[in-house]
This record gives C-alpha cells, structure tokens and sequence, in this order.
C-alpha cells in the first residue's frame, strides 16, 4: 500500500466516504418504492376501485328506494324507468367491485353476501311493480317492509365492506409512513456516517500529508542553515518521496561541488599541493590536537634556491616543471600525515604532527638531500637545483603567525649560510644551527 499515489489515497478517501450515500440511496430509494410509494400508490388505486364505488353503490341502493315508492303512491310509469335504470347501474357496479376485490376473499365474500341481500331485495321491488295493488292492500304493504328491509340489509353489508376496505387501507397508509419515517433516520445516519468518513479521511491524509511537509521544510530549513548531511525521510505519498529523493540527490551534488570548489579554494593549482588556507587551518588542528594529547610538532620552511635565475634564463615554464618536481620530491618523502603546502612561488610549509626538533630536523635534512639529487629533464636538458630549510618547534601557545616568522628566520639564516642547508631555529628567539 506504500506505493500507492496520493490520487489513489484520495480517491479511496472519497470512495469510502461516498459509500454510506450511495447505499443509503439505494435502501433508501428500496424503502421508498416498496415502503412507500407502492403502499400510498395501492392506497390511491384502493380508493379509486374500491372505496369510491362502495360508497357509490351504497348511495345507488338508497337511490332505488323513491322510485318504488313512488310509483306505488301515484302509479306512474315513469318511475319505473328510473328504477330499472337504477337497477342495471347498481348491478354492473356489484359487478364491477367484485373484479376489484378479486384478490382479497373475506372482503369479496362480504360483497357477495350484500349483492344477495339486493337481489333479494330486488325481487321484492320487481314484484311491487309488476302487480297493481290498492291503497291499503296489506300485502303490498308487506312486500314493501320486505323490500326496505333489503335495502337497508344491502347498505349494512357495503357499509361492511367498506369498513373492511378502509382499515385495510389505514394499515397501508401506517405503513407508509412509517417505512418514509425510517428512510428519514436511513439517510440521517448515512449522512452522518458519509460526514465522518469524510472527516476521518480528511485528517488521516491531512497528517500524512503534514508529517510528509513538515519534513519537507525541516530540511529546506536545515540545507539554508548550511547542513549538508541531513538526508529527509519520507515515504508517503509516493509523490512527495520523490520530491524527498530528488531534493536529497540536489544536496548531494550541492554538497560535492562546495567540496570541490572547497577543494580547489585550498589547493594550489599548478603543483596539487594544499595552499595557505589550507595551512592555516591545520595549523590550527595540530594545536588543539597538541594541547588534547601533549604531543609535539614541528614546522620547515623551505625555498628553492636560485629558483628567479632558473626562471630568467629558462623560462617561466622550466620554472613550474621544477615547482612540480620539488612538490612530488616533498610529497613523496615524508610521513603519511605530513602536510606539505606550497604557500608562494617557491616557498614551501611542511607541517610535522608528533615530531619534535630532532625528527623534524632529520626529515628536513631527508628533503633536502631528496631535491638535490634531482634531475629534471626540460627541452634536452637536465635541470638540476636545490632547498634551504629551516626548521621549528611549534609551541603550544604560539599563533601561526609567529611560528612562520621564526622558521623563516631559521630559512633566512640557510640562504645566509650558502643556501642547500637546513638549519634549525632554537626556541623561535635562540640562535640557528646549521646543518650541512
């Protein structure tokens, strides 16, 4: 997973955070539909087909009483065509209710039972007017109790019925709205769990992100201090480990050119020899090193002898060949943690760690004999040439200042005594002793 991108952490951020919606939406669109909205749209087709005709039939019914009795009062036949008419409608929509009330047997057997009591009723009210009774005839009388009867029978089964169809219809109706209720709280929740996923995401990345950035500025803010070793660590996201590797490849190769620029700054660039800076700051380092361990050093001085004669009558060219070969002759003949620094033209600083007069003397006297034994080949000739060295005790306390004054007096002294000589400086105030 620690190679995944930070598009791919955000995008599973959001995934996550949009799952709860998205299946909130879909239970909730499920509750809704089946809950509902198929609940309140049977509620809608249950009135339309069943309480409406009901209640339609029922008024029928009642209907059908006035025109019985009044053609029974006046003998009309007009009402008779009311009443058939009556009849027809009042029969299909018995018809009718029973097609809609196919699926649900109790209620259907509630209507049958009321269609009966009609039909019973019915032949009562074709028997009044099919026979022409008297005014008081108490059979007719009879026959009409029996017909009211049956109408009022007929409109208590409906009223059955409808009572039947409209608890039905209430149940479906709580249901609704209890199932809308719980897609209410569904997509509450949803919302708040979508919210806090949302919010996790959100920080979980954020600290990964800040950690990652944080790091980032530590060390832009450690490289601007001048810290060239800090190396910055970052893992996640990808993305920002690359950004982490490439700043650490910047100050790597920042850090090898300051090296090299460090370098040449404190080397001299005809003969590869550290230069006066360089001495200086060893200078410094043999110090403290001595003062730690109570150790000794020394310091020569060295100058090529008639080195001006070499470069009027040569040229400037013979002039380095031999400030080259002198180097290599220095270099190659002291000890491994000798530092040799060639400091002007053809002066020369060799500093000797845990050397005191006597090994600094023998190293001088090691040189010397070294160069003079040189031959340095130039345009078909041999070249042939040599050092005066003077050679000092570095004191503890002393500055390099002085310490460079005393061996060059110590060099002046040589160059006095016939140059090729090596003489050696007391205290940095005694007298020199030369050394052939």
């Amino acid at each position: 997973m620690k190679t995944k991108s930070l598009r791919f952490w955000v995008g599973l951020g959001m995934l996550i955070a949009l799952l709860p919606i998205v299946l909130s939406a879909s239970g909730g669109y499920l509750l809704l539909n089946w809950g509902v909205i198929v609940p309140f749209h049977d509620v809608t087709s249950r009135q339309r087909q069943q309480i409406i005709p009901v209640q339609k039939l029922r008024i029928m019914i009642w209907e059908a009483l006035a025109p019985v009795d009044e053609f029974i009062e006046d003998g009309d036949p007009v009402h008779l065509s009311a009443y058939r008419s009556l009849r027809t409608q009042i029969e299909t929509s018995f018809t009718t209710l029973s097609d809609a009330l196919r699926g649900e047997p109790a209620v259907q057997a509630s209507l049958e039972r009321a269609r009966n009591e009609w039909t019973a009723a019915e032949r009562h009210a074709t028997e009044l007017i099919s026979v022409v009774h008297g005014a008081g005839d108490a059979e007719k009388n009879a026959t009409l109790q029996r017909y009211h009867g049956g109408v009022a029978a007929a409109n208590d089964k409906l009223a059955a019925v409808y009572a039947s169809i409209a608890g039905r219809i209430e149940e479906d109706h709580d249901i609704a709205v209890r199932s809308y209720e719980r897609s209410l709280w569904l997509a509450g929740i949803a919302g708040a769990i979508s919210l806090l996923t949302v919010a996790l995401g959100v920080i979980i990345i954020g600290r990964i992100l800040s950690r990652s950035v944080d790091r980032l500025v530590e060390g832009a803010a450690r490289f601007a201090e001048g810290d060239r070793t800090h190396r910055i660590e970052i893992q996640l996201p990808p993305e920002l480990h690359r950004v982490a590797e490439e700043f650490n490849h910047m100050i790597g190769r920042i850090r090898e050119s300051e090296a090299a620029l460090d370098e040449l700054a404190h080397k001299d660039s005809l003969t590869g020899l550290s230069n006066r800076r360089a001495f200086e700051e060893s200078f410094s380092d043999i110090q403290a090193r001595m003062q730690r361990h109570a150790e000794t050093a020394a310091l020569l001085a060295v100058d090529i002898d008639h080195f001006k004669r070499i470069n009027d009558e040569l040229g400037h060219a013979a002039g380095d060949v031999v400030l080259r070969a002198v180097a290599v002759a220095m270099k190659t003949n002291v000890r491994p943690f000798d530092k040799v620094f060639r400091t002007g033209g053809e002066e020369f600083l060799v500093l000797l760690p845990q050397a005191g007069a006597a090994k600094a003397q023998e190293i001088a006297e090691r040189l010397r004999e070294t160069v003079a034994a040189l031959s340095i080949p130039f345009n078909g000739t041999i070249i042939r040439t040599s050092i005066s060295i003077g050679v000092v005790e570095i004191a503890e306390a002393a500055g390099h200042a002085s310490v460079v004054e005393e061996a060059d007096e110590a060099l002046y002294q040589a160059k006095k005594s016939g140059r090729n000589r090596v003489v050696v400086g007391g205290s940095g105030r005694g007298r020199a002793i030369e050394v052939q």
